[in-house]
C-alpha cells in the first residue's frame, strides 16, 4: 500500500513540475516566451492581416542582359569595426561579407559570411528594377555607397548601402524620385540572402532557409530541399538564411508582398541557393519622392546582438519552453566563462553544476533500477512458472513489486524531469558560436571533434581524425554497464551490455568535442554515484 501511494505521489509531483516549471520560467524571463505573433513591426508602410497564398513560378525572375546601361564594372569596398563588406556596380549588390571580429577556426582569418563571386547576384540585387536605367554617379565613403540611377528625365532611383557604426546591420535605402507630372508605378524583387558557401556533415544540417509573416507563420526548409523556385504571399516581416552559427536575414521596413527561395541551379559556375523578398506595386506619385529602407542583419545568431536591433528577428531562433532553458543555460555557460577565462572547464563547471542539480532524481532513479535488478532471477523464475498464462504472471509479478517495495516507474520518472534539460543542453552545446574556435586541453576547436590525431586522409566511420572523447566514454560506458547488469543477466542482457558503449561511441564519435565533453563527464559523474550506490548495497547486504 505504501509502495502505490509513492508511486501516485512521484505521478504527481512529476505532473505539477511539468506543469508550472515552463510558467515559473516564462515569469522571470519572459524574453525567451514571448510568441511571435506579439512581434510587432516598427516602420513606415507595414500593414498586417493579408491572407498567405503559396504559388509555384512556371518560369525564373527575366533576365536581363544589359539592365543598366554605359555602367562600368567595379568593386567598392566599405567597412568599419565588425564588417569588411564588397559592393559591385552597376546593380549596387553586395557580393561579399566578412565579419572581422568572428574568425574562421581553420583559418584565423574574418569569417566570411557572403562570397558569390564577380558573376553571381548578390545580396539586394533588385530583380527588373533598374532596367533601361543609366548609373549617373556613384558617391563612397569609408561605411556607405551610393549608386544614383535614372531612367530618362521621369525616375531618378538612388541606391544607398551604408553600415551601421555599432551593431551588425547593414542598410539599403531606396528613394525613387518622379520628376514627371504622372503616377509611375514600378515593381521589383530583391535577393535577401545568398553566398553561403558549401559545407558537409553536421554543418549542412542546420543551414535553413526560413520566413516569417507579420501574424507570426515562421517557414523553414532546409537549403538541400529548396525547388528550384517557389514563390510565397502574405504580409513579410522578414527572410533569409540561417545556418549553425550564423544568420542573415533581411527585414523590409516599409513591408512586402511576398518572398520567393531558389536553390542553386544545378551545372552553373558559382551558383548559389538564394532567398529573396518582393513588392508587387509601388506607386510613386507626380513631383514626389518614394522612400524604401531594408535592414540586413548579417552575424551570430546571438538573442541579445539580434535583438538589440528592436525588430524582432531574434525570433528565428525559436520560441517556446526548450528555447527558453536552452538561453538560460548559454548564460550560465558565458558566467562560467567570465570566472574560468576557458569555455572547456566552463563546460565542465556546467555539467557538474547540472548534475548536482539533477542528483536526487539519479540516485532515485539508479536505487531504482538496482532494486529492479536483484528482483530479477525471482521475475524470471515467475515467467518460467507462469508463461502459459500472462494474466497470472502480471498479478504475480505485481505482487512481488508490491512485497518487496519496488516501484517500477521509479527509474523512468526522475529520467522525465531531466528530458527537458538535456535536450536544451544539446541545442546549446551544439550551435553556441562561444565554442566555436575555443580550446581546452588538446582540443582546438569544441565545436569540432577533438581531433587528438589526425589521419593522411578520410577513412569510413572515424573520418580524418582519432578522436579521444567517444573512446574514453566507451569505456567509462563499458565499466557502467558492467556495474548495471547483475551477473545472472541472460545471454541477450550481456550482449546488449557489451554493444550499448560502442553504438555510444559510434553516435558521439564525430560529434562535437564540447558536446561530448559535456556528456564524458555527465557520464563519469553518474558512474561515481553508481559506484557509490554499488558499495552502499554490499555493506548493507
Amino acid at each position: 500500500m505504501k509502495n502505490e501511494k509513492n508511486f501516485l505521489l512521484a505521478v504527481i509531483i512529476t505532473v505539477v513540475v511539468l506543469y508550472f516549471y515552463p510558467l515559473l520560467i516564462k515569469q522571470f524571463f519572459p524574453q525567451f516566451f514571448t510568441p511571435p505573433e506579439e512581434i510587432q513591426i516598427k516602420g513606415p508602410g507595414s500593414t498586417v492581416g493579408r491572407p498567405q497564398t503559396e504559388t509555384a513560378f512556371q518560369s525564373g525572375p527575366k533576365e536581363y542582359a544589359n539592365p543598366v546601361t554605359t555602367a562600368p564594372v567595379k568593386t567598392y569596398t566599405i567597412e568599419n569595426d565588425l564588417y569588411r563588406v564588397v559592393i559591385a556596380s552597376p546593380e549596387a549588390d553586395i557580393k561579399r561579407i566578412e565579419l572581422k571580429k568572428i574568425t574562421d577556426p581553420g583559418t584565423q582569418l574574418p569569417t566570411v559570411l557572403v562570397d558569390v563571386g564577380t558573376q553571381g547576384r548578390g545580396i539586394f540585387y533588385q530583380e527588373g528594377l533598374l532596367l533601361d536605367s543609366v548609373l549617373e554617379g556613384i558617391e563612397e565613403s569609408n561605411t556607405a555607397v551610393e549608386f544614383i540611377y535614372s531612367k530618362g528625365n521621369k525616375l531618378t532611383i538612388i541606391k544607398r548601402i551604408e553600415l551601421d557604426a555599432r551593431m551588425y546591420k547593414i542598410s539599403l535605402i531606396t528613394e525613387f524620385k518622379n520628376a514627371s507630372d504622372k503616377e509611375i508605378f514600378t515593381g521589383y524583387s530583391f535577393v535577401a540572402a545568398t553566398g553561403l558557401n558549401e559545407v558537409s556533415g553536421i554543418e549542412d544540417r542546420f543551414r535553413d532557409a526560413m520566413a516569417m509573416f507579420k501574424n507570426g507563420k515562421m517557414y523553414k526548409k532546409n537549403i538541400n530541399s529548396l525547388e528550384s523556385l517557389r514563390k510565397i504571399e502574405g504580409d513579410i516581416h522578414f527572410a533569409g538564411f540561417k545556418t549553425r552559427y550564423f544568420s542573415l536575414v533581411a527585414t523590409p521596413l516599409n513591408g512586402a508582398d511576398y518572398f520567393y527561395t531558389q536553390k542553386a541551379a544545378p551545372g552553373s559556375p558559382g551558383a548559389k541557393a538564394n532567398v529573396g523578398i518582393g513588392c508587387k506595386q509601388l506607386a510613386i506619385m507626380p513631383q514626389q519622392t518614394v522612400r524604401q529602407e531594408v535592414v540586413l542583419y548579417a552575424g551570430p545568431t546571438d538573442y541579445e546582438t539580434m535583438s538589440g536591433l528592436n525588430l524582432g528577428i531574434e525570433a528565428i531562433r525559436g520560441k517556446g519552453f526548450f528555447a527558453g532553458i536552452s538561453e538560460m543555460l548559454l548564460m550560465l555557460l558565458r558566467f562560467l566563462y567570465k570566472l574560468l577565462n576557458n569555455y572547456g572547464l566552463a563546460v565542465v563547471v556546467l555539467a557538474i553544476i547540472i548534475n548536482l542539480f539533477l542528483a536526487p532524481l539519479t540516485i532515485k532513479s539508479l536505487v531504482s533500477m538496482k532494486e529492479m535488478q536483484s528482483l530479477q532471477p525471482l521475475v524470471e523464475q515467475l515467467r518460467n512458472e507462469h508463461k502459459d498464462n500472462p494474466q497470472k504472471l502480471n498479478k504475480e509479478i505485481m505482487g512481488l513489486y508490491k512485497k518487496h517495495k519496488v516501484n517500477p516507474a521509479g527509474g523512468c520518472l526522475p529520467m522525465l524531469l531531466q528530458m527537458p534539460i538535456f535536450f536544451s543542453l544539446y541545442n546549446v552545446l551544439m550551435r553556441a558560436i562561444e565554442l566555436r574556435g575555443a580550446s581546452f586541453l588538446w582540443i582546438k576547436n569544441l565545436a569540432a571533434p577533438d581531433a587528438f590525431i589526425n589521419l593522411p586522409g578520410e577513412y569510413p566511420l572515424i573520418g580524418s581524425s582519432i578522436n579521444i572523447l567517444p573512446i574514453i566514454m566507451i569505456a567509462v560506458s563499458f565499466f557502467q554497464q558492467k556495474l548495471t547488469n547483475p551477473a545472472q543477466a541472460n545471454d541477450q542482457q550481456k550482449a546488449m551490455a557489451f554493444l550499448m558503449p560502442f553504438f555510444l561511441g559510434f553516435i558521439f564519435y564525430n560529434f562535437p568535442s564540447g558536446l561530448a565533453l559535456y556528456f564524458l563527464t555527465n557520464s563519469i559523474f553518474s558512474f561515481a554515484i553508481q559506484l557509490g550506490i554499488s558499495k552502499k548495497a554490499k555493506v548493507c547486504s
